[in-house]
């Protein structure tokens, strides 16, 4: 895996999952500081980082600053509302609730996202704003 990109805060996603794709362009649009990049779980990079750091199987959000470790499910989705400075119901609701109780919601929610999301087979092509934040 290419160290050059470890000193980025990462968010590592989904790449077929239009729920994921949502919450990449919002958290593009919410970050006024312009440092998070963001890597789909299915390219080079994504695959090198998820076994590099044993998170085998592994189809939801994970959210890397450097010199962690990697935040994964609900931890991840509030460590990241915390640093786009959303405070939100969302944001509220992880804050009080048990980490084993929200990764359960978590990925209950994964599990079943594509009853409603139709599953991209290919990725779109994003703009040249959200292209230039992208790692493959």
């Amino acid at each position: 895996m290419s160290n050059k990109f470890l000193d980025k805060i990462i968010i590592l996603y989904d790449g077929h999952c239009p729920l994921c794709h949502y919450w990449v362009r919002y958290a593009i649009k919410m970050d006024v500081k312009k440092q998070l990049y963001f890597a789909p779980l299915q390219g080079e990079f994504g695959k090198a980082f998820v076994f590099e750091n044993k998170l085998m199987n592994f189809d939801t959000v994970i959210l890397y600053f450097p010199g962690n470790k990697p935040f994964i499910y609900s931890q991840a989705v509030y460590e990241l509302l915390k640093y786009l400075e959303i405070r939100n119901l969302l944001y509220y609701l992880l804050m009080i609730t048990p980490t084993v109780i929200s990764n359960i919601v978590y990925r209950f929610v994964a599990r079943i996202r594509y009853l409603f999301y139709k599953r991209y087979d290919n990725c779109e092509l994003p703009s040249n704003e959200i292209l230039s934040k992208i790692i493959q």
